[in-house]
C-alpha cells in the first residue's frame, strides 16, 4: 500500500511538472515566437501598411488563435471515466481495471500517468500532460494541424529573411544548418540565431506534420491507437469517413476547424459503440 501511494504521488507530482513546463510554452515561447516572425520577419520581407501585410497579420493571428485555443481545450476537458455513471450490467465486452478497482467500457484503457481510465484512449499526451481520449480527440488533431500549417508558412518567410544574413562560402552554410549549437561558439552572431531558430522551424514541423498524417489517418478508418497492435488493417469501429470524423469533430465536424470555440456535440458519450442512431 505503501508502495502504490508513493506511485500515485510520483505520477501526479509528474503531471504537476508537466502542466508547468507547457503552459510556459503556451504563455512564453508560443507567444515570442510569433513576435520574432511578425515584428521581426515580417517586416523585413513585407512592406509595412501594405495589404500583403495586413492580410499575413490577419493569418497569424487566426494560427494564433487556434494553437492556443486547441491546447488549452485539450489541456482542460475531462475525458475520464471520473463522475460518469458507468452501467455495466449485461454487458459482456467490459473489461475489469484492477487500478481503478471498477468495469470500464471498450476502448477505455487505464492511463499509469493519469492514474485513471480513459474513455477511448488514444495515447498520453505530454505536450498536453494529460491523455487524448474521446472529448479532447477533437483539439489535439487540430492543434497538431494548426502547429504545422504554422511552421510550413513562417519556413517560407524565414528563408527569404535568413538568406542576406548568410555567408555561403567554403560551405559554411551548410555546416551552420547541420550544428546549430556549434554556432553559438564557432562564429556567434544574430545569422547563427537565426540559423538556429530557422532549424527549430523544419524540426517543429516535420514532427507535428507526421502526428497529425499518422493520427488523422487512424481518424478516417475509425481507430486508435491501442487498436493498431490488435487489427492494424481493420477496425470494428469503422463506421465509413465521414461518421469516424462525426465521432471526432462532432455534428459540426466541417467548423470546427475555425475555432477551438465552435461548440460541436459529439454523437455518443464514449462508453456505447454500436448504436448508429446517434448519427442521424
Amino acid at each position: 500500500m505503501i508502495i502504490k501511494t508513493e506511485s500515485i504521488k510520483n505520477a501526479q507530482l509528474k503531471r504537476v511538472v508537466e502542466h508547468i513546463f507547457y503552459l510556459a510554452i503556451v504563455f512564453v515561447l508560443i507567444p515570442l515566437f510569433f513576435y520574432f516572425e511578425l515584428c521581426i520577419v515580417l517586416p523585413a520581407v513585407c512592406d509595412e501598411g501594405t495589404p500583403a501585410h495586413f492580410v499575413h497579420l490577419v493569418c497569424a493571428t487566426f494560427l494564433l488563435h487556434n494553437i492556443v485555443g486547441n491546447l488549452i481545450y485539450g489541456m482542460c476537458t475531462n475525458t475520464t471515466i471520473k463522475g460518469r455513471i458507468l452501467d455495466s450490467h449485461g454487458k459482456n465486452n467490459w473489461t475489469v481495471c484492477t487500478e481503478c478497482e471498477c468495469r470500464r467500457p471498450p476502448r477505455a484503457w487505464h492511463c499509469s500517468i493519469c492514474n485513471i481510465c480513459i474513455l477511448k484512449r488514444d495515447h498520453h499526451c505530454t505536450f498536453f500532460a494529460c491523455c487524448v481520449g474521446y472529448y479532447n480527440h477533437r483539439y489535439f488533431i487540430l492543434f497538431t494541424f494548426y502547429i504545422f500549417v504554422s511552421m510550413l508558412y513562417a519556413f517560407y518567410f524565414n528563408v527569404k529573411f535568413l538568406a542576406p544574413f548568410i555567408s555561403w562560402n567554403h560551405g559554411l552554410a551548410i555546416v551552420k544548418f547541420v550544428f546549430p549549437l556549434a554556432n553559438f561558439v564557432i562564429d556567434f552572431g544574430k545569422d547563427s540565431l537565426y540559423v538556429f531558430l530557422v532549424v527549430i522551424n523544419v524540426v517543429v514541423g516535420a514532427f507535428t506534420g507526421f502526428l497529425f498524417i499518422y493520427h488523422f489517418n487512424n481518424i478516417i478508418k475509425g481507430r486508435i491507437v491501442p487498436e493498431m497492435k490488435h487489427s492494424p488493417k481493420d477496425s470494428q469501429y469503422d463506421k465509413g469517413w465521414k461518421k469516424n470524423l462525426i465521432e471526432v469533430f462532432g455534428t459540426k465536424w466541417f467548423l470546427t476547424w475555425l475555432s477551438p470555440f465552435i461548440k460541436s456535440s459529439l454523437p455518443g458519450n464514449g462508453i456505447e459503440w454500436h448504436d448508429d442512431e446517434k448519427y442521424k
